[in-house]
């Protein structure tokens, strides 16, 4: 793990994320002006550094928003057509509700909660009708499942149709490899597996799609990536930026090259593997605790914890408060019946034992 202070390691809800002091140390540099050489150094320096995470030679394109608005993005830079939602979560239902109020038409892959969706499947839903666009959810963060968007893209790709990746949670702390796997636009946002405070959206696009995005009507302006490339490729961006965040994510890209990216995917899926073994262990001893999704599809970065039947998430995450660990309630039609340790960021399994600690606890109060 990157080097966190003595007394990091008490905040583990799935986004935002904890923050270390030398990264909201860095917002406090004064502004510069944002069509300064000065900037055009610093733009410079965090290409270098999202193209590593992101693994890709493409340019990385910054936007001050939340995620929500990259999804819009590559909605709106898709070709004309119908859009087909994979959904198995909140998140990835929002990513169809986007695509609907753009206006487009939605058709929905629908995957109960915790699952994750099949390429055989998919290949049934692409077969029966053309397509502009499929939508996926690499990290469900409602939900701890874990899409295989390598798979699935490829299965899209075979039809022609383009895949939009939505990473929000899992970009910088679960495998993704934007270039290798032939990846058409991925997102993601500032306060997750990045360890940011939250504000700053970033996604990368192949070749193909941005220049596919040129037949896209009604692109905006705010989320034009054809406009966002262009800044992009002579150092700049196309809007006022963030620039305190900005600086902040110069000093976090440089702990993660440090760090390794390979490491950093270890490190969470070294987290994930220990909330496995540690709920197997509390239902040995007597705590009902399970994970809502299966072996094997968990992400690295988000665990859902089923609750007793005798427990509600409010009185529990009251208990674990009350212990100096804050953890999340579940999301949507599962607030009230589970909840959710973010093992993400830059905490490490000495951090993520306090919260196990506090976690059974409260559960055997």
């Amino acid at each position: 793990m990157t080097n966190a202070p003595d007394n990091f390691g008490t905040f583990f809800i799935p986004g935002p994320t904890e923050v270390r002091d030398e990264v909201l140390a860095a917002m406090t540099k004064p502004m510069i002006s944002h069509r300064s050489s000065e900037f055009e150094e610093l733009f410079a320096r965090l290409q270098i550094g999202l193209k590593y995470v992101f693994q890709t030679d493409r340019p990385v394109y910054v936007s001050a928003a939340s995620a929500t608005g990259m999804m819009e993005a590559g909605i709106r830079c898709t070709g004309p057509g119908p859009v087909l939602s994979l959904v198995n979560g909140a998140f990835s239902e929002r990513f169809a509700y986007i695509a609907e109020m753009c206006g487009r038409q939605v058709d929905r892959y629908n995957v109960a909660w915790g699952s994750v969706h099949d390429e055989a499947e998919l290949e049934n839903y692409l077969t029966k009708k053309p397509y502009s666009a499929v939508t996926v959810v690499h990290s469900e963060t409602s939900t701890g499942a874990l899409n295989d968007v390598r798979k699935l893209s490829d299965r899209a790709h075979s039809h022609g149709v383009v895949c939009l990746v939505d990473s929000v949670s899992g970009l910088g702390g679960a495998e993704l490899h934007t270039e290798k796997w032939k990846l058409d636009y991925v997102l993601t946002g500032s306060q997750k597996a990045l360890a940011l405070p939250p504000g700053l959206a970033f996604s990368a696009a192949s070749a193909a799609f941005i220049e596919a995005a040129k037949r896209a009507e009604a692109r905006g302006v705010y989320f034009d990536l054809l406009e966002m490339h262009d800044f992009a490729t002579r150092g700049q961006v196309a809007t006022t930026p963030a620039l305190s965040l900005m600086y902040a994510l110069d000093v976090q890209l440089e702990a993660i090259r440090k760090e390794g990216i390979e490491s950093r995917w270890k490190r969470h899926k070294t987290m994930s593997e220990m909330t496995s073994g540690w709920l197997d262990e509390c239902r040995d001893s007597g705590i009902d605790l399970k994970n809502i999704v299966e072996p094997g599809f968990r992400s690295p970065t988000i665990s859902t914890v089923q609750l007793p039947r005798e427990l509600l998430a409010d009185e529990f995450l009251r208990r674990v408060a009350s212990r100096g660990i804050r953890v999340a309630s579940g999301y949507g039609k599962l607030k009230s019946e589970t909840f959710r340790i973010g093992h993400m960021g830059d905490h490490s399994p000495v951090t993520l034992r306090r919260c196990f600690t506090a976690c059974e606890a409260a559960a055997r109060a």
